[in-house]
């Protein structure tokens, strides 16, 4: 059996190791979870960050916390269960979760090389 949840951590790792240290510094400061489903009805969510962005300044709660989920099962759905996708995918929705944490559009996480 695959240990995606593991694979899915060891990716995450090595991507925040080789970002650039502007970004990786922020990307350090928020949290990543990962869940076994996805929440509600939307389960071919792959990732969602909530909170508020760097772009919106401090929280004033604590419900507010910036924090990255990737929903691991939906990832492996996605990818068919292949392994080698699935650590693309991981790959691209940590970005795109983590671009929404920056305050970033599609455009400057692409223009930034974090896709």
């Amino acid at each position: 059996m695959i240990d995606w949840e593991g694979i899915a951590e060891l990716q995450i790792a090595r991507i925040q190791r080789a970002l650039p240290a502007p970004i990786r510094i922020h990307a350090n400061q928020v949290p990543v979870f990962l869940e076994r489903a996805g929440r509600g009805k939307n389960r071919a969510c792959l990732g969602l960050f909530e909170g508020f962005s760097l772009a919106q300044g401090p929280p004033a709660q604590p419900d507010e916390l910036p924090r990255i989920t990737l929903f691991i099962d939906a990832l492996a759905r996605a990818t068919n269960y292949e392994e080698a996708a699935f650590i693309r995918e991981v790959r691209v929705t940590y970005f795109h979760e983590l671009g929404h944490y920056l305050g970033w559009d599609e455009g400057q996480i692409a223009q930034a090389g974090l896709e």
